[in-house]
């Protein structure tokens, strides 16, 4: 495996010899990055489409989780890590194969275009995903088979998401509101199971001396721990808010400009400030508060900072 990725390295060495670029490169991986899709998606839920919103926001949750266990499955490096001829223009932690930046793009750009039905939504996903994937390579934290990776998983994913959500989303409104509550509650609580199964997996494989050094986080359950919160915190707020929220996210341009700040300076407000008051330490008592801290972000997100919108007047009911 080492010498398959060798061979790629000149794809990055080569990229990297064109000059001017990295600022530009930085922007479009930006555009596949959490702080981003927390921005964009707040925009789509609160002031655009909030059905479009919350699917997205469970696709992303989803697949991010799915990317997290391949990624340690395959404990694979990323170029910076194995030669240093190639710039570091970012800096990851985490393994290599597929990318997450790419598997994203894939899955949220072409499932908004999917669901847009317009010529100028897949053109336009479509330059995305190109563009963030080069930006990848080009900063030198993938090769080119995590590239790849990422489009044929985040490709499939999408493809059985579309198939199998209607029949789910039935299933689901049989259950009720607690009913909802419980099934987002295990989903989040298979997520932590796939992390545990994944790193006991590869507890007899380590790293290679050369880049060990790189992955020393590479393992770690903070990720799993991270959407496992995240998608209790969705799933238990977007049931709630079809309970006794259900809101336009449409109106004046004032009322969506108003609320999509709210939103934000919630969630930014929550993620920093619990990270700030939380305990990190043991590692047991951070990673529970992890999940707890996540959980409030977007259960603000998804049905407190609605309900309270409602309130305000500053959305109307449907």
């Amino acid at each position: 495996m080492d010498t398959f990725l060798q061979m790629q390295l000149g794809i990055n060495l080569a990229l990297q010899q064109i000059g001017g670029l990295t600022a530009i490169m930085q922007g479009f991986t930006f555009l596949g990055s959490e702080e981003f899709f927390i921005v964009a998606l707040t925009l789509i839920y609160l002031a655009i489409d909030s059905s479009l919103g919350g699917r997205v926001v469970l696709l992303l949750l989803i697949g991010d989780s799915l990317n997290g266990f391949f990624k340690m499955i395959f404990h694979l490096p990323r170029p910076y890590w194995m030669d240093s001829n190639v710039k570091a223009l970012a800096q990851e932690t985490s393994y290599g194969l597929p990318s997450g930046h790419v598997q994203d793009a894939t899955t949220v750009w072409l499932f908004i275009a999917y669901t847009l039905k317009k010529r100028w939504a897949w053109i336009a996903a479509l330059a995305l995903v190109l563009l963030i994937s080069l930006s990848r390579l080009y900063l030198g934290v993938h090769f080119s088979i995590d590239v790849i990776g990422g489009w044929i998983v985040g490709g499939i994913f999408l493809a059985v998401y579309l198939w199998i959500e209607p029949s789910i989303k039935e299933r689901l409104l049989t259950l009720g509101m607690w009913g909802q509550v419980g099934v987002s509650l295990g989903a989040a609580i298979f997520i932590i199971l796939l992390g545990v199964i994944a790193q006991a997996a590869i507890a007899s494989s380590p790293d290679a001396a050369a880049w060990s050094a790189f992955a020393k986080d590479a393992r770690s359950l903070e990720s799993f721990v991270s959407r496992a919160g995240a998608l209790f915190g969705a799933g238990a707020g977007l049931a709630m808010m079809y309970q006794g929220a259900r809101f336009d996210a449409g109106g004046s341009f004032k009322n969506r400009a108003i609320r999509f700040v709210i939103g934000l300076l919630g969630v930014l407000a929550l993620r920093f400030g619990l990270s700030a008051i939380f305990p990190k330490e043991p590692e047991m008592i951070g990673f529970f508060f992890r999940f707890v801290r996540y959980a409030i972000m977007l259960w603000w997100a998804v049905y407190l900072a609605p309900w309270w919108l409602l309130k305000m007047k500053l959305a109307e009911r449907v």
